[in-house]
């Protein structure tokens, strides 16, 4: 059967990644390029091939995607970079069919260094903890637009989601961690929540600073009580949280200047 596309009355190239308009099916990864490759680009692109695997989209491999990649932060001319890169599909228009292949499209621009210490929101729906969409950074990311703009329109900068047990789980664009007694907390990912690299990164240097690590399950106040709790993610790094919903949290500058100082490291941002 013959299918017509028009997009403000003019007929549209069907061949255009069309599945991923309609129906958000694809994936992406950010980071920042500070001159040179982020430390961990494989373990993104590791994460991008899951996701694509996991909604049937043909993915080209992590050479092309690096080279993609290198080309267009070379053409931009920008030496310190905040890079969005999307695996976008194209193939049948019936929402249950496979997609017939993978586009890559790279967003590059300026980085803008984030705020060091935000303010969070938690927000009143709930997110799913056996959700697939949750383990891999798909690009049906409505909730967490959602979120954030209910977040920042009471004046905070992050929305801090729970799950359907009242369990906190992550922000809308970050992980979340604090401290207690001595031991660095962040919630399991069974939780519902995706693992991202920079938390990875957190919880593999902990124990050098003399932190015990501790994955679980935790509610809001476990955060709001603790010694100092932090939000991280592959652009911001780390960054402290000093309040949800006027609840303030303990602020120890030494302790967050030594996680702080040694991710940083870690990720290749500072020598």
């Amino acid at each position: 059967m013959a299918e017509f596309l028009f997009l403000d009355d003019e007929p549209l190239d069907e061949k255009l990644p069309l599945r991923s308009l309609l129906y958000a099916e694809g994936v992406f990864e950010t980071f920042r390029w500070k001159g040179s490759p982020p430390v961990f680009i494989n373990k993104h692109l590791g994460r991008m091939k899951r996701g694509a695997e996991l909604i049937g989209i043909p993915f080209p491999g992590e050479k092309p995607l690096k080279d993609a990649i290198e080309r267009a932060v070379d053409r931009s001319k920008i030496a310190d970079a905040h890079v969005k890169l999307c695996l976008i599909s194209s193939g049948p228009l019936k929402f249950y069919e496979r997609a017939d292949e993978g586009h890559v499209l790279v967003f590059v621009k300026k980085y803008n260094p984030p705020k060091e210490y935000m303010r969070g929101h938690v927000e009143l729906f709930k997110r799913l903890s056996s959700s697939p969409l949750l383990n891999i950074k798909s690009l049906n990311y409505l909730e967490n637009v959602i979120a954030r703009r209910e977040a920042e329109g009471r004046g905070y900068d992050e929305a801090i989601f729970l799950n359907e047990r009242g369990e906190a789980t992550e922000g809308s664009a970050t992980n979340i961690f604090w401290v207690k007694d001595g031991v660095l907390h962040t919630p399991s990912v069974e939780c519902g929540l995706l693992s991202g690299i920079t938390r990875e990164a957190l919880i593999s240097v902990a124990p050098e600073l003399g932190f015990e690590v501790k994955e679980g399950r935790f509610g809001i106040d476990d955060v709001i009580t603790s010694q100092g709790a932090f939000l991280t993610n592959s652009l911001v790094g780390i960054a402290a949280l000093t309040e949800i919903d006027k609840a303030g949290i303990i602020v120890d500058g030494e302790l967050f200047a030594k996680l702080r100082n040694s991710l940083f490291q870690k990720l290749g941002w500072i020598s």
